[in-house]
């Protein structure tokens, strides 16, 4: 089974569960951007202990769903992982927080058509401003050149007040105006 195809069989095994989820991280921001490999998928899922229970079992062979949550220390959040056999592969499944963001990307996520269907991804405005944060507080330089990609591809489509306001709130204001400036000059 290919990277790809276990995304497929994860976003099947979601909707199958009724779990309301986006696709976040590198796979959104690569819908948005300019895509970059990478070795794992992201989504935030509004889940019931129940429908672990549906997904687990939905999943085919090829994947695993470990049966113990972790606490997430960049995302404040339950994390959930599900391994592809015989690759680095994962799957993360990052639990909804109370976090107003966090709510507001999942209220105005967007079906977007990749990889053979139409899975719910967070808009590159909230791609942005999350990976703002990322940025600032892992340090992670592969959040500011998905940022710098969105960015380019966006542009003048992307919803800059939006952006505006929550970087203002979030204090990366200082992270996204060079980033900007950054695209601006290329």
């Amino acid at each position: 089974m290919t990277p790809d195809a276990a995304v497929v069989a994860v976003i099947d095994a979601l909707d199958g569960a009724g779990v309301a989820y986006m696709l976040v991280g590198s796979l959104a921001s690569n819908v948005h951007g300019i895509p970059r490999s990478t070795q794992d998928a992201d989504l935030v899922i509004d889940v019931h202990a129940q429908q672990l229970a549906d997904i687990a079992r939905a999943l085919p062979p090829e994947l695993q769903l470990d049966v113990q949550a972790a606490f997430e220390g960049v995302t404040g959040t339950t994390r959930h992982v599900i391994r592809l056999a015989a690759s680095p592969f994962v799957c993360e499944l990052f639990h909804l927080s109370d976090d107003p963001h966090d709510r507001e990307r999942f209220h105005r996520k967007v079906r977007v058509a990749t990889l053979g269907r139409q899975p719910w991804i967070a808009t590159a405005e909230d791609m942005i401003i999350t990976k703002l944060r990322w940025a600032r507080d892992a340090g992670r330089l592969k959040d500011r050149d998905d940022i710098r990609s969105m960015i380019a591809v966006r542009g003048r489509l992307l919803d800059w007040p939006y952006i505006e306001k929550w970087s203002d709130l979030h204090g990366t204001r200082d992270l996204l105006e060079p980033l900007r400036r950054q695209v601006a000059e290329q």
